[in-house]
């Protein structure tokens, strides 16, 4: 019986598209459930599952943010026709119904632990506890970061209505329940279950994943302050994204360790049965699902050969989303490891450097002729090559493909998810979070020292003897971040945080028109979508997007 309980409740679960729109009278009763461990644990597996497919779900200001080339369709990624004016468009991306499901799963969590406490130890309580404050703090930190002010639910069961919060107040219920998570939730590798077998994934709540939270919560606090002009204290809130990055980087949240070398790196984002000590929260790849797929991983559109087997070196050059060497090369400095890790085969295709073989002047003796005949064979080298890139890169920073036959052509194999579990915070982002922190506050030799910690194993020159290091600290640390974590999907975000000229300099065309008015109207925002209205008169669409509405 129990058992056709829980797979009610996971089918309810899954099947409605948005949290806020549910008349209350028919949210299930959890009257007679939540009794023993089990019932605990099935919940917060759920409260997983929703992590995993649906916070990454709208992920356009992460696309925003990619580096690629331009393309008509990413010119018009933010344009209010794009955003707003076609209902499956604009339901698609800036519905929050999908990551409420998570604030929702964890408050149901919260609201009913206390009946298990007869059957359930005291330690496992607060177990739980701590995983559904870590589930809630991470649902309202996609929410902040993508709708800005937005609803906070009083518990699960409320049937009441609910206006939106203040962007700084929805932020600090962030922090309040990361925090809570942070105090209560083991380091990882001390993560158990029920039966007190070591839970892997990192997906899971742990102190490190809490802090990992809490340091980025507080550079989001302190950023949004000084761009917004809100009533606040930056500096406090930079400090503390400090502490936090620096308990991670002194080992007192979890034994994580960079991994210094890159291609190294790349071979871990690519084993999902090696655990990589450099990531700190991530998504986790289920292979037991009926249907695999990696929703979450934000550089997929530029994953092709020789991951895709339906792409091939030369499909590569059509693909709508693709990285050009000329890119590359204005992006990382000449003897950057980061450039043979992360892409494949960058030697050959890239034509930095064309090997000039013996065989070719093989018998020659007059060194006019063996120079002409060097110059050809290059060029001809040459030609071939960028006849078969068309000048475009093949990402390889996750390597290894889940395929599936085509029922219809059996003899083409599809892709259908990247193998991978997808590393959302690992420590050398916290290194260049804290660098980016230090400058903030003036504190430019700390800032340097963590920057030159991240170019040291990757063999780039100490600031400011890299490339862009003209430009300053402030930009040289960014630049730094763009080229560790190219296609991780934290740019759009280290863009905003950074301020009204980055966004108008490293952002899409719309990006670049925007003033500062229009941000503090809430244009880096999405827009909520008009479903959301259907229950709720007290919602009110953000100031620069109701100009839009119809």
């Amino acid at each position: 019986m129990k058992k056709i309980l829980y797979i009610l409740l996971i089918g309810l679960f899954s099947s409605c598209d948005s949290l806020l729109d549910v008349e209350p009278e028919t949210l299930v009763s959890f009257d007679n459930f939540y009794k023993n461990e089990q019932d605990l644990e099935v919940t917060l597996y759920q409260l997983q599952s929703f992590i995993h497919d649906r916070i990454m779900e709208q992920h356009v200001q992460e696309n925003a943010g990619l580096i690629m080339e331009p393309s008509t369709k990413r010119d018009y990624i933010w344009s209010p026709s794009s955003i707003v004016g076609s209902p499956a468009v604009g339901s698609i991306a800036t519905d929050w119904g999908q990551t409420y499901w998570v604030v929702y799963m964890a408050n149901v969590l919260l609201d009913n632990i206390h009946k298990a406490e007869v059957q359930v130890t005291p330690e496992r309580i607060a177990y739980y506890k701590a995983q559904a404050y870590f589930g809630k703090a991470i649902g309202y930190f996609f929410l902040a970061r993508r709708w800005g002010e937005v609803t906070i639910t009083r518990n699960s069961s409320s049937s009441e209505v609910y206006g939106k919060k203040p962007l700084l107040e929805v932020l600090d219920t962030v922090i309040a329940n990361a925090t809570r998570a942070y105090n209560a939730l083991p380091v990882y590798g001390s993560v158990v279950d029920r039966s007190g077998a070591v839970i892997k994934s990192k997906q899971f709540g742990s102190k490190g994943a809490a802090c990992a939270l809490l340091a980025h919560a507080y550079a989001w606090k302190g950023s949004m302050i000084d761009l917004m002009e809100l009533a606040g204290n930056s500096r406090e809130c930079y400090d503390k994204a400090i502490e936090y990055s620096s308990h991670l980087i002194k080992g007192e949240a979890g034994a994580y360790s960079l991994i210094r070398n890159p291609e190294e790196l790349c071979q871990l984002f690519s084993d999902i049965t090696k655990e990589n000590p450099e990531s700190i929260w991530e998504f986790t790849l289920d292979m037991q699902k009926d249907y695999i797929s990696s929703v979450y991983l934000v550089g997929r559109p530029l994953i092709g050969y020789p991951v895709d087997p339906g792409v091939s070196e030369s499909d590569q050059k059509y693909a709508d989303s693709k990285i050009a060497y000329t890119t590359i090369k204005q992006l990382y400095d000449t003897l950057d490891l980061r450039k043979d890790a992360y892409f494949k085969d960058y030697k050959k295709y890239s034509l930095d450097v064309i090997e000039i073989k013996d065989k070719w002047t093989e018998g020659m003796t007059d060194p006019e002729a063996i120079r002409d005949t060097i110059a050809v064979k290059v060029k001809h080298y040459r030609d071939s090559i960028t006849e078969i890139t068309g000048g475009y890169a093949y990402p390889y920073k996750w390597r290894k493909a889940i395929t599936e036959v085509d029922a219809d052509f059996p003899w083409i194999s599809k892709l259908i998810a990247v193998k991978s579990n997808y590393s959302y915070w690992r420590l050398a982002d916290i290194y260049l979070l804290r660098a980016e922190c230090y400058a903030k506050i003036g504190e430019n030799g700390l800032a340097e020292a963590d920057l030159n910690e991240i170019r040291g194993y990757n063999n780039v020159n100490a600031y400011p003897g890299s490339g862009g290091d003209e430009k300053g600290l402030k930009y040289a640390i960014f630049h730094e971040r763009e080229r560790e974590l190219l296609m991780e999907g934290q740019r759009f975000f280290d863009i905003v945080r950074n301020g009204m000229e980055y966004i108008n300099t490293y952002l899409p065309s719309d990006f670049q028109k925007l003033t500062h008015q229009d941000v503090k109207n809430g244009a880096i925002f999405f827009p909520i979508c008009t479903n959301a209205f259907e229950l709720n008169n007290l919602l009110r669409q953000n100031i620069y997007w109701a100009q839009y509405m119809n």
